[in-house]
């Protein structure tokens, strides 16, 4: 098995290390440094070559050291490395691979472009719990690679080990997305231990609702929002959103337990039910295109607009306001399709001066309504 090289701090080395400490890293010399030898404290990484003089890893806070072969209860680290070099930026790079896991030489992190002796950060985020990772960083662009940690390949530099929770609450059946009104599939909330396994005896009350700060649409949740447990488990039936949205979340509460948060889900509109004028008609001159066009939004029963919805929708006259009762509306403009719910009527032309016009705009499977009145003049 391939060990790493010991490695010395150098005089470069202890002054790069203090400017490190004048921006804010930590200072944990021998966490820093990794005092050459498997197992030592946290950081190791070459001196000089390339222009890359230290490297140190970090928790998530970007202060608090990781020894070589530490552990972090979290699933990130921060890498923080001092670059020294001829150039005025530089950007480190970063390969991360589980332990057992042969590094491929392409970089899986690095960090934005950087000053000259100023610490180059690395977020590296996505590490699974339980495992061990071992990681080698260079200056872009140099084709050599420094492995960290000077331990061999086998062992870990860092393992991810996230605490083991309280009983919690949990979605075992989340829910799913659905249609505004329709009752969702049965959603589930269980009390687990810290392994997982559903508590038989909890019997308590479990409340749903939707999730603060995930209500796109500023909806109520309907149906049964209260349930007792029965065996560790609540079962949530019949629950209704009417608004139309994406990204809801419910949120389950018990006495004495945290709160939890299910998965995300949507609530797409119904089928087609009424038209809405989002663009009225106003005072035109005969012959005349109506202008700004009429619009129409096709909603459903919950006046969410009905994006399905793809029958022709016609615009008619319901008054007919020219003296003789006899004007007549350009058919060419009375029947468009919409488009994601919303009808455009760029063409609604009346041939004649008078008032009060009005217009009544239907389709298939949806209710008329007759627009507010306006008038035709010369």
């Amino acid at each position: 098995m391939r060990k790493k090289k010991d490695w010395k701090p150098s005089a470069t080395f202890i002054a790069a290390f203090s400017a490190v400490c004048v921006l804010g890293a930590a200072c944990h010399f021998d966490a820093l440094i990794g005092s050459g030898r498997k197992g030592g404290g946290g950081g190791g990484g070459g001196g000089g070559p390339s222009g890359l003089e230290t490297l140190v890893q970090l928790r998530s806070d970007a202060t608090t050291p990781i020894p070589v072969g530490g552990t972090t209860p979290e699933q990130s680290i921060v890498v923080r490395a001092v670059v020294q070099d001829t150039a005025l930026t530089r950007v480190v790079e970063v390969e991360v691979q589980p332990v057992g896991t042969d590094f491929q030489g392409q970089p899986t992190d690095r960090s934005g472009p950087t000053p000259r002796g100023e610490p180059a950060v690395i977020q590296v985020a996505g590490l699974q719990d339980n495992t061990g990772y071992h990681w080698q960083a260079r200056v872009q662009g140099d084709t050599t690679w420094h492995p960290y940690g000077g331990n061999p390949e086998s062992a870990p530099d860092v393992r991810v080990a996230l605490p083991v929770a309280l009983n919690r609450l949990t979605f075992t059946q989340p829910p799913t997305t659905t249609t505004a009104g329709v009752a969702m599939p049965s959603v589930a909330v269980a009390l687990v231990d810290g392994q997982g396994n559903t508590l038989r005896n909890f019997t308590g009350n479990v409340h749903l609702d939707i999730a603060p700060g995930t209500n796109p649409g500023g909806a109520a949740l309907g149906g049964q929002k209260d349930v007792n447990a029965s065996g560790g488990v609540a079962t949530f039936s019949g629950l209704t959103i009417t608004t139309a949205g994406s990204g809801y979340r419910l949120e389950a509460t018990a006495d004495g337990l945290a709160a939890v948060a299910s998965g995300s889900f949507g609530i797409n509109p119904g089928p087609g039910n009424h038209p809405h004028f989002l663009v009225q008609p106003s005072n035109t001159t005969p012959n005349r295109a109506i202008t700004p066009p009429v619009q129409l939004a096709i909603l459903d029963v919950y006046n969410n607009v009905a994006t399905s919805y793809n029958y022709v929708v016609w615009c008619l006259m319901a008054n007919d306001g020219s003296p003789g009762k006899n004007a007549t509306l350009a058919p060419s403009g009375t029947g468009r399709a919409p488009n994601a719910g919303i009808a455009t009527y760029e063409d609604l032309k009346i041939d004649q001066v008078g008032v009060g016009y009005t217009l009544t705009c239907a389709g298939t499977g949806i209710h008329p309504e007759i627009s507010a009145p306006f008038d035709v003049t010369q």
